[in-house]
């Protein structure tokens, strides 16, 4: 009798080999036919233990049951599968996406072609005592019926073709989709979880969000135009699956609206879930808090916050505790960043991709689709792509400045007639509630930027201050301290709970009814999504994008009939070193501007123009430059010219298999330079808590405080990590997460104290 190993359920018992190899399959040929690649998912699925039937590693087994010493790894089990299917399967393209899933099923996908040579023949050439894959091979042989695996290869290159998509790029997807499913097959089996593929009660929701709205009044022009947009988007639900793009001036109520789409939308084609992609932690902060007010959740288990506050570490082993805190992205409503989105699928890890195939039958929305990063544009563009055409997701992309991302070398391919709302031109006219005041003249200092806030408190206007450096927004609230008014200070230095508090405090003092003059100064994470409105707006100088959803938090509600100003100003010695697409925005703008002289800075003439001249100017950057390769990640996961060409030289013939780098391009990727970590910090409910988890050993239970925790954590680069190490202002809870020092954290106004740092350093 071959085991796989002991049940999940304990007591002693051991899940026979057999069964979970068949179990994983007919788990992950489920889980692949959503992609028309359920026979690939079932074949990868029953190979992927091929080498636990060997002696070696049942002996290894008794031994790490007895407790003796063992190592994980000692016995290698994944590679017999992949040489098994390499000697199995003709066709070098089935091969390579097979083997590698195969053999990589604990780590992380591989480079198809390393040093000129396939990867795969390196890694399985061994000799029998190691793999003992003769062994295996006598008690275990299945059949694989490479025509059915071929027919799925040539429906899906089929189906891409046909709108023009990039066939090796598709396919590296193909293969990410099916390790999706294999992996999570495999610890969702050896956990003996069951699968719950029963659909939502859209309705239920529909009926809650329904409810929710019907407590708005229309009082105002501005409120019915809302409600008129609101419509559109449930009537648009309605609509065959695509990709379609939302349209909404700021402050027209897009959260809800492409919330009623979805729900609408998801009842129509009984999806699964819908995922909201979001760019700021400070707007998936706010969108959190309104999905809890509409919907009644008494399980908890309706909405999932995931984004990268607090990773777990990265371990891909079979330990329960692992397991179950690892995110599958199974609830309904699913909330995360583009950062956590982009970095799972251009992930080559087991512990990142597993997620990936949940991403099909959904509403996936990205809210602000105007903050992607301009490196990204191409490999969002892709994925999206994939989605819809093969994972039967729709995908709906809002923002009040509709970037031209259908219009790049590598497009993405919108449905006919993509606007699922149309705003008459009188209609539009009720969001004029701002003027565009350029003073980028002359550079201005701090207390200049000081001069004019005050001037503007004065006229009793409260003031939002946008500023595009935390050094920046630091140094203009310190030289606005004495001005006479409520003040706030906001950047990603607060915790998401701090911010909120803030933001809370900043919406009374802002109600009329409430009213308390004040003075906000801000980095850009309040410029969109956040709903504040404020008298006067004071932003540096960006791209016109940035601008745009500034002016948002100006006169949000029109309670001024006049419009309102919002100031662009050119800060002196800006340092935007490391914050180049700002930089880049800045340019144009500046070129907008001088050629815009006596129009209207908001109309949409001058934000087409904006964006023609700054894709323009960023093309060469979208498919994601590698620094020092000479190559680029698009490059690196389609043709790979640099492995082929290795490989011709070296073997005198061309590569005939799948040639993507899948780990090269993993490791390059990063949405955000410089790795940042999430620290938890002493402020509200954080140590009691902590307190809690420490004193938990059930794993969901600890998953449970972990979610709670990720609104008290604030994101570091690793060099300030280093920092903190470095003078103990940070301990490890649980090999889990950080903790921060109450010494470094003020709970009143800046949150992380870097001067405090900086004092202890003698920096």
């Amino acid at each position: 009798m071959y085991y796989a190993h002991t049940s999940p359920e304990g007591g002693g018992d051991w899940q026979e080999l057999k069964d979970h190899l068949e179990g994983t399959a007919k788990l992950a040929q489920e889980f692949a036919s959503t992609f028309g690649a359920g026979e690939l998912g079932y074949i990868a699925g029953l190979l992927h233990d091929f080498g636990k039937y060997t002696r070696a590693f049942q002996d290894y087994l008794k031994r790490s049951m007895a407790g003796e010493g063992v190592s994980r790894g000692e016995v290698i089990h994944a590679l017999q599968g992949a040489k098994f299917a390499n000697e199995a399967i003709s066709d070098s393209v089935i091969a390579d996406i097979i083997c590698n899933v195969l053999a990589t099923h604990h780590g992380g996908l591989f480079d198809s072609i390393t040093d000129g040579q396939r990867t795969l023949i390196r890694k399985i050439d061994q000799s029998e005592n190691k793999l003992h894959y003769e062994e295996a091979r006598k008690e275990f042989s299945p059949s694989i019926n490479e025509a059915e695996l071929k027919t799925e290869i040539i429906n899906f290159c089929g189906t891409g073709h046909s709108k023009d998509l990039n066939p090796l790029f598709m396919l590296h997807f193909l293969t990410k989709a099916i390790y999706s499913c294999v992996v999570d097959a495999d610890r969702c089996n050896s956990a003996g979880l069951e699968i719950n593929d029963t659909r939502p009660d859209w309705v239920k929701l529909i009926q809650q969000l329904d409810a929710y709205l019907t407590s708005f009044g229309e009082d105002s022009d501005i409120d019915r135009v809302r409600k008129s947009i609101s419509e559109q988007c449930r009537e648009g639900g309605g609509r065959q699956q695509g990709i379609y793009t939302l349209s909404v001036p700021t402050g027209g109520g897009k959260t809800l609206s492409s919330l009623r789409f979805a729900l609408a939308h998801a009842r129509k084609h009984n999806l699964k879930r819908i995922i909201y992609v979001i760019p700021y932690l400070s707007i998936l902060d706010q969108t959190a808090s309104k999905m809890y007010e509409v919907f009644t959740d008494d399980s908890g288990e309706l909405i999932l916050e995931h984004h990268s506050n607090i990773e777990l570490p990265e371990n891909d082993d079979d330990d329960e505790r692992h397991r179950l805190l690892t995110s599958r992205w199974d609830s309904p409503i699913v909330l995360t960043t583009m950062v956590q989105f982009l970095e799972t699928v251009y992930s080559n890890r087991a512990s990142k991709l597993r997620k990936f195939h949940n991403m099909s039958e959904t509403v996936l929305i990205f809210d602000e689709i105007q903050a992607l990063p301009i490196k990204c544009v191409h490999l969002f563009n892709e994925v999206a792509n994939f989605l819809q055409t093969f994972g039967k997701t729709t995908i709906l992309l809002c923002t009040a400045t509709q970037p031209h991302l259908h219009k790049t070398e590598r497009p993405v391919r919108l449905s006919d007639n993509p606007d699922i709302v149309n705003i008459t031109s009188d209609k539009l006219k009720v969001f004029e509630r701002v003027c565009i005041e350029d003073k980028t003249q002359s550079v201005m200092d701090h207390k200049q930027i000081a001069e004019l806030v005050v001037k503007q408190i004065k006229q009793n206007k409260s003031t939002l201050v946008i500023l595009n450096t935390k050094g920046d927004a630091r140094q203009v609230y310190e030289q606005c301290k004495k001005v006479e008014c409520e003040k706030a200070f906001l950047t990603t230095d607060l915790c998401p709970a701090h911010r909120l508090s803030i933001l809370d405090r900043l919406r009374k003092n802002l109600k009329p009814e409430t009213r308390k003059l004040t003075l906000c100064v801000s980095t850009q994470l309040i410029e969109a999504g956040v709903d504040v409105s404020f008298d006067c707006v004071i932003r540096a100088k960006a791209g016109m994008d940035s601008i745009i959803q500034a002016a948002g938090r100006c006169n949000r509600n029109r309670e001024n009939a006049m419009p309102q100003s919002v100031f662009v100003i050119d800060v002196q010695d800006e340092k935007l070193t490391y914050l180049p697409e700002i930089q880049d925005g800045k340019a144009v703008t500046a070129r907008v501007f001088r050629e815009n002289q006596d129009s209207n800075l908001l109309s949409e003439k001058v934000i087409e123009r904006f964006y023609y001249y700054y894709f323009h100017a960023q093309k060469n950057k979208m498919d994601f430059d590698v620094q020092g390769k000479q190559t680029t990640i698009y490059s690196l996961l389609s043709d790979n010219p640099l492995g082929t060409v290795a490989y011709r030289n070296r073997n005198r013939n061309i590569y005939a298999g799948l040639p993507c780098a899948f780990q090269t391009a993993a490791e390059a990727f990063s949405v955000i330079e410089g790795a940042q970590i999430g620290v938890v910090v002493p402020y509200g409910d954080a140590l009691k808590l902590i307190n809690k988890f420490e004193n938990y050993y059930i794993p969901k239970d600890k998953l449970r405080i972990l979610k709670q925790l990720q609104k008290y954590t604030v994101s570091v680069y690793s060099n300030w990590m280093h920092r903190l190490e470095s003078v103990r202002a940070i301990e490890a809870i649980d090999d889990t997460f950080y903790l921060l020092s109450p010494d470094y954290y003020d709970s009143e106004e800046y949150g992380l104290r870097r001067e405090a740092l900086f004092s202890y350093l003698n920096v």
